[in-house]
């Protein structure tokens, strides 16, 4: 059995914990980026820093308490955008000075280790098909062809028509079946066609 469908990968929409004007934007669509990696600041920042450092000061000094530390470090933190994985931007949101709205995009992350295949199956077929059955995928543009295994079948049916009347017709309702790569790697891009095959 062979079904087409797209590569896809998991997207992670980052924005900021507070609202504020955003001041720094250090990355580009396209750019890759590394888990941890400081990504945008608002306009509070510079200052929730210094306030930071200081606390942290006086904290070393016997000045001030841990409380009054983790406060701080955490009002920094409100101010700052900061990758929680290894990945690639795939889409800027916003631009600099632009004010956003608390938990607000301002960018996509797309992990490019979690890569998948959603494919759609007539219900005469899903039968046959199972979790964590394995499948060969092949991408356009590509000689490769990738290992991966069933990760998802969808409970319910798609695309039903309002009024099933006859067998033929309810043919036409298909479930989403989702196949996620095993090793994915530079060459796997999403949007692209691929072909899977059980």
């Amino acid at each position: 059995m062979t079904f087409s469908g797209t590569m896809e990968l998991t997207e992670h929409v980052l924005g900021a914990k507070v609202a504020g004007r955003l001041t720094t934007l250090n990355v580009d669509e396209g750019d890759f980026v590394k888990k941890g990696q400081l990504l945008a600041t608002l306009e509070r920042f510079e200052q929730s820093k210094k306030d930071f450092d200081r606390v942290g000061v006086l904290y070393k000094n016997g000045g001030a308490n841990q409380q009054s530390l983790e406060y701080a470090q955490l009002t920094m933190e409100d101010q700052e955008i900061v990758s929680p994985i290894d990945g690639v931007v795939l889409i800027k949101d916003v631009e600099t000075g632009e004010i956003i709205p608390a938990g607000g995009g301002v960018v996509v992350i797309g992990d490019p280790h979690d890569q998948w295949v959603k494919i759609y199956v007539s219900e005469d077929m899903v039968h046959q098909l199972g979790l964590n059955q394995q499948a060969s995928i092949a991408v356009d543009g590509s000689k490769q062809t990738y290992k991966g295994h069933v990760t998802f079948i969808a409970d319910k049916a798609e695309f039903t028509p309002r009024n099933v009347q006859t067998p033929e017709e309810r043919v036409t309702q298909t479930i989403a079946v989702k196949i996620t790569v095993d090793n994915p790697d530079e060459n796997l891009h999403a949007g692209v066609a691929a072909d899977v095959r059980f």
